[in-house]
């Protein structure tokens, strides 16, 4: 029910509050990340990099070289966990899950 007297809500509305919204947020939020992501890294790790996924505080960042994978997620992985949660414009990351491109 909506607000009181005002009668049952339309599905469409009820689908817009519960999917739309988030999914558009989600989107905002990915958009976000990869402007900090590209900030962050510089531009010669940026060009071979991509942020894919982000939900619930993980990045999922998609790399393609199997050497930078290395090289990401393992010491700078905690740097750049701290750098992309920290101001300006914090992003809630809490983790980063480094992935191999597929070709």
């Amino acid at each position: 029910m909506g607000s009181e007297g005002a009668g049952p809500e339309r599905l469409g509305d009820i689908l817009g509050r519960a999917v739309v919204k988030p999914a558009r947020r989600s989107r905002t939020l990915l958009e976000r990340a990869r402007r900090k992501w590209d900030a962050t890294v510089g531009r010669a790790v940026a060009e071979h990099s991509r942020p894919r996924i982000f939900r619930r505080g993980l990045l999922t960042v998609e790399v393609d070289s199997s050497a930078l994978l290395a090289k990401l997620s393992g010491f700078r992985r905690a740097g750049l966990v701290h750098e992309l949660a920290g101001e300006p414009e914090p992003l809630g990351v809490r983790d980063i899950k480094f992935v191999l491109a597929e070709e």
